[in-house]
């Protein structure tokens, strides 16, 4: 399994340990609605990790590329609003971990 793909089931399954574990101590996330950054310790302690809390529905993942430098997912996310969109992310990796993550996203009806 690529690491994206671990990300990925980690993220789903809210295992924490995993995530710190691929996410680099420097890692920061982008976030695409506002551009502000987040970091590991910020997305880690996100409400939605908690257990029982409604989280994202991811659907459709898929890894379009992945190497030693970077990776490049896309998955369809339904939100606990009611929102929907479709996610591009691309990961930065260093030394087997994310140090970085960006997204875009289009909205879907």
């Amino acid at each position: 399994m690529g690491l994206m793909k671990d990300l990925h089931d980690a993220f789903n399954a809210k295992d924490l340990d995993t995530l710190d574990k691929l996410m680099a101590d420097d890692f920061v996330f982008v976030r695409h609605q506002s551009g502000t950054e987040v970091t590991k310790a910020e997305m880690l302690g996100w409400d939605w990790f908690k257990p029982g809390a409604p989280t994202v529905i991811t659907k459709d993942f898929r890894v379009i590329y992945e190497n030693d430098e970077i990776g490049v997912a896309h998955e369809f996310n339904e939100y606990p609003d009611g929102s929907k969109e479709a996610l591009m992310s691309v990961h930065t990796i260093r030394d087997g971990q994310v140090t970085r993550l960006e997204t875009g996203a289009t909205p879907l009806k």
